[in-house]
């Protein structure tokens, strides 16, 4: 375990915003939090949770203890003859545990490549991507209460995932420290690519879908992905900063009339889903700079820093965007970024 004060956060955050925190510790194992706890002074303080950082603006300097699972084992729990059972410490990196799966011929994680974060990230936010989820693998989830150090496991019916969200984002935020994910991956001979992206069907149709490898598909993916979005290690983003908006059907009715083109995905409740990007490309944001901030070129939904961004640069912009896509098409874009 490792305690360090007045520490700064540029190097936790793919923002690369520099901002510092009053005590920032690595927690590794359960007894660390005894141990802190045992402490009057880190006790007595408020105490936040983050990953690497990739889905996080930071807005101010925190006054209080910011906690960072390091724990990155990873160890098979259970095998079958079709299906394999991971057991992954939260500090492990994302894309490092989807090259491992793909490198070992299992399904399930390929369309999730090249997304940065760390494992334990995955469940708190449902990440997505390429119309696969975390969800869509994760058995259980292992947790560690911040406050007493009990350890506490979910299973995936529990775990209340939603669009990019879940129990742990919303009501065990800042209370439960996400230490080990269990996932379940089918092994070659007994799962298929995922193609329902268009793009990725694409990218693949020179191949039959019966001779895909889930490296061939992350191979793919990771290409779509550098082409389309930029480098957060050249210009610092979260990713998508904001949530595709979902409309009922009479106000997408009243849209489609005033914009015959707009894009849109019916969901299974007979709701429309609307891409943010082209809603921030209608108000011509896409490209364009706001201080040391901009809305990436590549992506209208990825804001950036163009280097030296102060938080107060890119949360300007954010709200401008969002007072922009409202007053043209009546909308809130709610951000999928955790806004500190």
């Amino acid at each position: 375990m490792h305690i360090q004060a007045n520490h700064s956060l540029q190097p936790h955050n793919t923002f690369n915003i520099d901002v510092k925190t009053q005590y920032y510790v690595e927690i590794n194992k359960q007894s660390d939090i005894l141990t802190l706890r045992s402490d009057l002074k880190m006790a007595s303080l408020p105490w936040f949770i983050i990953g690497d950082g990739s889905n996080i603006l930071f807005t101010q300097d925190i006054a209080g203890v910011t906690v960072r699972c390091t724990y990155d084992k990873i160890k098979i729990v259970k095998e079958d003859e079709d299906n394999i059972w991971l057991s992954v410490g939260a500090g492990m990196d994302w894309h490092d545990l989807v090259t491992y799966t793909v490198e070992n011929e299992w399904w399930g994680l390929e369309n999730l490549a090249l997304i940065p974060g760390t494992v334990g990230a995955s469940p708190v936010q449902n990440i997505g991507a390429y119309g696969s989820e975390a969800r869509d693998t994760i058995t259980r989830v292992q947790t560690l209460n911040i406050y007493d150090g009990q350890r506490i496991e979910y299973r995936n019916a529990e775990c209340r995932f939603g669009y990019r969200t879940s129990i742990f984002k919303e009501e065990f935020i800042n209370k439960l420290l996400v230490h080990r994910v269990t996932f379940r991956l089918r092994k070659l001979s007994s799962g298929k690519a995922n193609l329902v992206y268009d793009p990725l069907k694409n990218a693949l149709s020179d191949f039959s879908k019966e001779s895909l490898t889930p490296k061939m598909v992350y191979d793919a993916v990771v290409a779509i992905r550098k082409r389309r979005l930029p480098d957060p290690k050249r210009h610092g983003n979260a990713g998508s900063f904001f949530k595709n908006p979902i409309i009922d059907p009479d106000y997408f009715e009243t849209l489609q009339a005033e914009y015959p083109d707009i894009p849109h995905h019916k969901t299974l409740n007979g709701n429309y889903k609307i891409p943010a990007a082209w809603l921030i490309e209608q108000t011509g944001w896409k490209g364009r700079s706001h201080g040391r901030s901009g809305v990436s070129e590549k992506h209208a939904l990825v804001l950036v820093n163009l280097g030296g961004a102060k938080p107060i640069d890119i949360t300007e912009l954010y709200q401008l965007v969002q007072e922009d896509v409202n007053h043209k098409f009546g909308i809130y874009l709610e951000p999928e970024v955790i806004v500190l």
